[in-house]
């Protein structure tokens, strides 16, 4: 998982360059263009530029650390880091680990462990702050998730009357799942280089690890119920910016005068 996090990380480094000279490149063609359409005129630039921070921004889920309260037997920790690649556009990655213990006596003894990934992008929809104090930020996205988990059944008993009891196990079995989800959020400063944040996810599975299993997995991690092909769920997390470096876009606005 390291390895694609850095490589991850040195796409998006350079991307941001391959973008900053695609913008230029692609202005000096159209004033070039535009004086070749009109040869009387002559082409007025006004030129503004907007100034990009690209910090690293790590975070770590706080609701997860609720879920021993609300699923007794279940433990999970999910972290996320994030990246501005353009105005206004993050790279996203996201993973985390789960553990699922569920004890009924006389009835089953279950077992799940596992981690996941999640990796996308998201929008922000509010207008920079001019003065560069702040980076909170409104946004909308979408991830693409992906899931191993491997279950134990160490003991089940099943009652019948007419058939007879029936004691067994089931022996460690490994699902993936796979998913698409969307996300809206928000991520506030409270203080310098801290972020507090929220967000609302729809996920939809793609594919049927229940057919590749003889029980279906109780939780997929990172996506929620395995029984269901659709999951929501909401993350309160804290973040962490770590300052990198800063790049200027220039946007570029053309006027003719004959």
């Amino acid at each position: 998982m390291k390895n694609i996090f850095v490589c991850f990380i040195s796409l998006l480094i350079m991307h941001i360059g391959h973008a900053q000279q695609k913008t230029d490149t692609s202005a000096v063609q159209k004033d070039t263009l535009s004086a070749a359409e009109h040869p009387g005129t002559q082409p007025m630039r006004h030129d503004s530029v907007m100034l990009v921070s690209h910090d690293l921004r790590l975070g770590i889920d706080l609701s997860r650390i609720a879920m021993p309260f609300l699923q007794p037997g279940r433990r999970d920790v999910e972290v996320s880091a994030d990246m501005q690649i353009i105005p206004n556009l993050y790279g996203v990655v996201e993973s985390g680990y789960h553990q699922m213990q569920i004890h009924k006596t006389g009835l089953f003894e279950y077992h799940s462990h596992g981690y996941f990934y999640r990796i996308g992008i998201d929008k922000n929809i509010l207008p920079p702050d001019p003065n560069h104090q702040r980076q909170d930020i409104a946004y909308v996205g979408f991830r693409l998730g992906h899931a191993v988990l491997q279950q134990t059944v160490n003991s089940y008993h099943i009652t019948d009357t007419i058939w007879g009891n029936v004691d067994g196990s089931i022996p460690t079995q490994t699902i993936q799942g796979l998913w698409l989800e969307f996300v809206a959020g928000l991520k506030i400063q409270i203080a310098k280089y801290v972020d507090l944040g929220w967000s609302v996810r729809g996920r939809t599975l793609l594919n049927h690890p229940e057919q590749h299993t003889n029980v279906p997995p109780y939780v997929i991690p990172g996506f929620g119920k395995g029984s269901s092909r659709q999951a929501f769920d909401f993350n309160y997390s804290v973040f962490f910016q770590i300052p990198l470096f800063q790049s200027h876009y220039t946007i570029h606005q053309k006027q003719h005068q004959p």
